[in-house]
């Protein structure tokens, strides 16, 4: 390579880290010779009469420069603003390629260049990376146990710069001289918003059902069993199983003896009160709209529920299921104190609401009573009971859906006399009855349930 060519090079390189992107390809071997410019001889607009080459490409570089004096590019992005001056701010120019050209031919050379960003593509992805952020949606936060069992922290939106806009922007406005660069983040939308997770934890049902905290074995019982339901979520398309929270009904695990149904009678058992836990949520869940897939009735009537509205559990045997049909989860919240047990369910938020109707078709006379032994504590007749129950669908705009639920028979129950009062009766002119005929339901009264 020639003297000329070998000062050309070298004076290339120093341009470029003077911050000068100086293209030197184009020349040919023959366009290195040594010699001068032709007179007359211009390189985009810079008169190089006379110059050898190497100084030509110094004269040319040097005008390049001066143009870029007081030039800056501020670059608007993500919220900050990132501006640039020479020498991050450059030229793509093929000086060497027009001085050779210009060696061979002379006259008016003109010479393509372009303003660019030093590092560009490294300066652009440290824009990008600055406005990035990630997203993240809104939660709920669930403690059943808590005076208010949700709370919510806000999502947020997040945000990325798309690297190709900005680099035609950039591109753009160094093209044309401007000094500034506006570049809008894109926003990605968080996949819940708050007023979502609020919706997603409504209030969808609330029941209430009373016990005599009197009775220390059955009261245990009603808050054991509502503390293992109480927090329970239910995922979209799964099955809650009633028996599978409660555990087993047994001594070793936390439960105690209490009155209970078995066979149409009244007698003490393990696990007593149970079953209303199970009755409670029953009712709240029919009342939320979720699909009761197993439930069974007592064979007696139970005093905490109108007819047609309970639902019995016993060892495996005999389990309330719930379903969840709906897109998305619901949670329940059981509390029981001071003799109110309550069975509150939340989830999507619905204009649709239920109520459930119970309605007694026959009332059965219980059979003449028995004289009990001197041991056997005596018991009023009660009668028994035939009952449907309907659930209501209202939705605004639209007729109510009435459904029948479900169709029951409880039986009566034999009083049993005293063997003293068997003996009055007997001598008696006119026969004492205890038959005591049951009242109407009526939550107001806080009746004592038996089972």
């Amino acid at each position: 390579m020639g003297g000329s060519c070998q000062k050309l090079f070298k004076f290339c390189l120093l341009a470029a880290a003077a911050g000068f992107f100086l293209m030197a390809g184009g020349a040919s071997a023959g366009g290195c010779a040594r010699g001068r410019m032709p007179q007359g001889t211009s390189i985009g607009g810079v008169d190089v009469s006379g110059l050898r080459p190497g100084e030509a490409c110094a004269a040319v570089s040097e005008a390049l420069r001066q143009e870029l004096e007081g030039y800056a590019l501020t670059v608007r992005a993500g919220g900050r603003a990132y501006v640039f001056r020479p020498p991050e701010i450059g030229w793509k120019a093929d000086i060497a390629g027009a001085a050779a050209r210009a060696l061979r031919e002379g006259g008016a050379q003109p010479l393509e260049k372009e303003r660019a960003l030093v590092r560009e593509d490294a300066v652009l992805a440290r824009i990008c990376a600055d406005a990035y952020r990630t997203g993240s949606p809104a939660r709920v936060l669930f403690d059943a146990d808590a005076e208010e069992p949700f709370t919510f922290v806000r999502e947020r939106a997040g945000r990325y710069i798309d690297g190709a806009a900005l680099q035609s922007a950039v591109r753009d406005a160094l093209a044309q001289g401007r000094r500034e660069v506006r570049v809008r983040a894109v926003r990605v939308a968080p996949g819940c918003t708050l007023a979502e997770a609020r919706a997603s934890a409504a209030l969808l049902s609330s029941f209430t059902t009373y016990y005599a905290e009197a009775n220390a074995g059955r009261a245990h019982n009603v808050a054991l069993a509502a503390s293992r339901l109480n927090g329970r979520t239910i995922a979209p398309g799964e099955v809650l199983s009633f028996n599978a929270c409660a555990g087993a009904r047994t001594e070793r695990n936390g439960y105690r003896a209490a009155p209970v149904i078995l066979e149409g009678e009244y007698v003490t058992g393990v696990g007593g009160g149970v079953c209303q836990v199970s009755t409670t949520l029953y009712n709240a869940a029919l009342l939320a709209g979720l699909t009761v897939a197993e439930y069974h009735p007592h064979s007696l009537a139970v005093g905490y529920v109108p007819p047609s509205r309970d639902a019995m559990v016993s060892g495996s045997s005999c389990d309330l299921k719930v379903k969840n049909a709906t897109a998305r989860p619901v949670r329940i919240v059981a509390r029981a104190a001071e003799g109110a047990l309550t069975v509150r369910v939340y989830g999507q938020r619905s204009p649709v609401t239920y109520s459930i109707e119970s309605e007694v078709l026959e009332r059965i006379p219980p059979p003449a009573p028995q004289v009990g032994a001197d041991a056997a504590p005596p018991r009023a007749a009660k009668e028994g009971v035939r009952s449907v129950a309907y659930l209501v669908r209202r939705e605004p705009g639209r007729p109510d859906v009435r459904t029948r639920l479900r169709r029951d028979s409880y039986a009566p129950v034999r009083g049993v006399l005293p063997p003293a009062s068997a003996s009055a009766s007997a001598s008696a002119s006119a026969p004492v009855s205890a038959f005591a005929p049951s009242p109407p339901y009526d939550p107001a009264l806080r009746p004592v349930p038996a089972a």
